[in-house]
């Protein structure tokens, strides 16, 4: 006897038996609310978070866990390391156009700023939020280095090109400003630590004063975390002498006088 195949459709079945489709669409409230989540500023909803964790214990400690989670994510990645973009930057300044006429190099300064602005965003693309803390020192360093190469090179003709333009510079210490505040106070401290920050200050030496407005930005990002402190002790500072303080005099940017190597930007 021959089986009749039934034309009846599989949601008909689904329906009988009280099933749902595997496939759920999200509630059209839901989906609005969530669009309306992502026009806010992220400090409006951040702040906002915080509240409602405040009001209910359960959704704080889902909040709690997930942080967790992204910290085992963080710590499991490996550093990034960025010191080849910083031998390819300092080739390019000293030695890929240092047989050229002064004229050839001033046409070919466009590449350049080019080359260097690729390789400042490409660091920063990969320094990001939620990559671990060493990873974002060593773009910072990197990009120190890179500053460094372009005050040091011994090209002058594109040296000065370059610090004619001022918005690669400008860039730079914008992304170095950026790379400081997306750390801890406690990270910041450990860059200190590890006397990162002092060949930071030391590239003050290597400007003129017009080059230092964009380098201050990036030095009063770590003041901040050492005005908190003086703040705390502001209170035994008040019985003081005045003639007692010491006035430490301000060292005068000193002239670059010799060829660095590649070494010797380290």
């Amino acid at each position: 006897m021959a089986h009749s195949i039934s034309k009846r459709p599989f949601d008909s079945f689904a329906e009988a038996n009280g099933s749902e489709a595997s496939s759920k669409k999200p509630r059209a409230g839901s989906a609005k609310l969530l669009d309306k989540i992502r026009v806010l500023p992220i400090e409006t909803t951040q702040l906002l978070l915080d509240q409602i964790c405040q009001e209910y214990p359960k959704l704080a400690a889902r909040v709690q866990d997930t942080y967790a989670v992204h910290l085992a994510k963080t710590a499991a990645q490996a550093p990034v390391n960025f010191d080849h973009y910083s031998k390819e930057c300092w080739y390019t300044l000293n030695k890929r156009y240092a047989r050229l006429r002064p004229s050839q190099q001033f046409e070919i300064v466009g590449d350049i700023m080019w080359e260097l602005s690729e390789a400042r965003e490409e660091i920063m693309g990969k320094a990001g939020e939620g990559t671990r803390f060493e990873t974002r020192r060593n773009a910072l360093e990197v990009l120190r280095k890179i500053w460094k190469s372009v005050m040091l090179c011994d090209e002058q003709q594109i040296r000065h090109e370059l610090m004619k333009d001022g918005m690669v510079l400008a860039k730079f210490a914008e992304s170095m400003e950026e790379l400081a505040r997306g750390v801890t106070t406690v990270e910041r401290e450990r860059y200190k630590e590890e006397s990162l920050y002092e060949k930071l200050v030391e590239l003050q030496r290597e400007c003129e004063s017009i080059d230092m407005e964009g380098l201050a930005d990036v030095y009063a990002v770590f003041e901040e975390d050492s005005g908190e402190e003086e703040d705390g002790e502001e209170g035994n500072e008040e019985d003081e002498d005045p003639e007692d303080r010491v006035v430490q005099p301000i060292i005068p940017a000193t002239k670059r006088t010799k060829v660095f190597l590649l070494g010797e930007l380290s």
